[in-house]
């Protein structure tokens, strides 16, 4: 006789359980994720639905059939809208169908992260226009005061004083800049000013450029600039505290190396995006909803040694229409010559593989803004601003002189100035932190090429020569080209 075995009954017993409850969980279609009531989240959000139903089984969800997989398992997502989203999940099987409905609402949760609106604040806040920008100062000069960075829209800040045509707003409680009144509306009394904490971050490869992404709980003006030791684009968002406990990094990224932040007063973050190359190839900040964008182009890793071929290289003639610029002894206007070296050099580019944008190609008047937005939307690499000089002793040459703003673009300038040099002209110099407004992008190398000075009867005598003009824009393209070797180089070392 068989003695009784307690543990082999209670095996016996729990597999059976486990078989009837699958066997249960086939036996129709049941919702195990996402049927849910009421949803706080921000319009836009991603909800997702999970289910179960008997193998051999077709789903739809809102009429899209979605994958089932071998275990019975189904999956969808679907973007949320504020109010009510009907949801219907049909399933099919062996020519029956089960339907069941259900509807998510989603509802804007209040702000957690942000000091509460009191209808009775005191000061008087500002909000950004499209194209905003900060100053350093309340100084003046020819090109416009000295320019901090541009701004998105939607950014509030505190006023705190008014000079003439410019505002002083606080961007932290340490920290105050000039904005143009122009570019900013007034908020209604009661107002606060903007204030954050920071969240999740994400840092990922897209296209041709790497991007980090914080998220914040609302705009908040930010600083942006690049540091060449170390190598990094330096972020600082004011008005935000550190709450910022996942950052996730992919291992595919081309431009940035790494990424750091350091909490430098109660409200300014500061985010550090270190760079694998030693040539920047252009950055910039702007908001998406409430995340703060950062864009790191990938450096273009040409052909072959020093070649340009590939390149799509912007080129403005300066002035034009009735902005003639300067206009020599003999009434030569600084325009005409513009257009016709452009052109030159346009045949020089062309002739090595790179393609030409142009600002102007006749007679036209165009604003710093519509040169620089047909640059943004030709997406040019490289971007050359041909110029004449005037000023000074009319009996002395003036000479020639290239121009850079940000530090990361000095070595294009230098090696463009260089080589114009090398027709034995006289060097004005390499300017930097040059106020011009086709120098402020950051998206892109760019300089400015003053090639003599209309103003001097001896420099006037040879850029009266197109075959001088000629050389000279020929030295331009083997300035371009004398940059590209340094970078090609500098890719091989990393």
């Amino acid at each position: 006789m068989k003695k009784y075995n307690p543990n082999f009954l209670f095996f016996t017993l729990i597999c059976f359980i486990l078989a009837t409850s699958v066997v249960d969980a086939q036996d129709n279609l049941r919702i195990v994720r996402g049927k849910i009531d009421t949803l706080k989240a921000m319009p836009g959000a991603i909800h997702y639905i999970t289910g179960v139903v008997p193998i051999g089984t077709t789903v739809y969800v809102n009429g899209t059939p979605v994958k089932v997989f071998k275990t019975g398992s189904f999956g969808a997502e679907m973007r949320l809208n504020e109010g009510e989203n009907p949801v219907e999940i049909k399933a099919e099987r062996d020519g029956s169908s089960t339907i069941e409905k259900f509807s998510v609402y989603l509802v804007k949760p209040m702000p957690t992260d942000v000091l509460p609106t009191v209808s009775d604040y005191p000061g008087v806040v500002v909000s950004t226009k499209e194209r905003a920008y900060l100053n350093y100062g309340a100084g003046e000069d020819r090109l416009g005061g000295a320019k901090i960075n541009f701004l998105s829209s939607g950014i509030k800040m505190e006023l705190i004083d008014s000079l003439r045509a410019l505002y002083k707003v606080r961007l932290s409680d340490g920290r105050y800049a000039f904005i143009p009144k122009s570019l900013v509306q007034r908020e209604p009394a009661g107002t606060r000013p903007a204030y954050s904490l920071t969240s999740s971050w994400s840092v990922t490869k897209s296209n041709n450029m790497d991007v980090v992404r914080v998220a914040l709980g609302e705009r908040l003006p930010y600083i942006i600039y690049q540091e060449m030791e170390p190598r990094r684009v330096v972020v600082e968002i004011h008005g935000a505290a550190n709450n910022s406990n996942w950052i996730t990094q992919y291992l595919d990224l081309e431009a940035i190396d790494y990424v750091d932040f350091n909490q430098v007063s109660h409200d300014i973050f500061r985010v550090y995006i270190y760079l694998k190359d030693k040539y920047s190839w252009g950055y910039k900040a702007e908001y998406a909803g409430n995340s703060l964008v950062i864009s790191i182009k990938h450096t273009p890793q040409p052909a072959y040694k020093g070649s340009l071929a590939g390149l799509k290289i912007g080129l403005d003639a300066g002035h034009g229409g009735r902005a003639s610029g300067a206009v020599s002894t003999s009434g030569i206007k600084e325009k005409d010559l513009n257009l016709a070296m452009v052109y030159m050099l346009k045949r020089e580019l062309e002739k090595r593989g790179a393609s030409v944008v142009l600002s102007r190609s006749d007679d036209s008047d165009l604003t710093m803004y519509e040169r620089v937005d047909i640059f943004d939307a030709a997406g040019v690499d490289m971007m050359v601003s041909v110029h004449c000089n005037a000023g000074g002793n009319p009996l002395r040459p003036g000479g020639t002189s290239t121009y850079y703003k940000h530090i990361e673009y000095r070595e294009l300038a230098k090696s463009v100035l260089e080589s114009l040099l090398e027709l034995e002209v006289k060097n004005f110099g390499l300017v930097g932190n040059f106020n011009f407004s086709l120098n402020a992008p950051t998206f892109y190398p760019n300089l400015l090429v003053e090639t003599l000075f209309m103003s001097s009867l001896e420099d006037e005598e040879l850029l009266a020569d197109p075959m001088f003009q000629s050389m000279m824009m020929k030295r331009v393209v083997t300035g371009l080209e004398d940059y590209m070797k340094k970078v090609k180089s500098s890719l091989k070392k990393r």
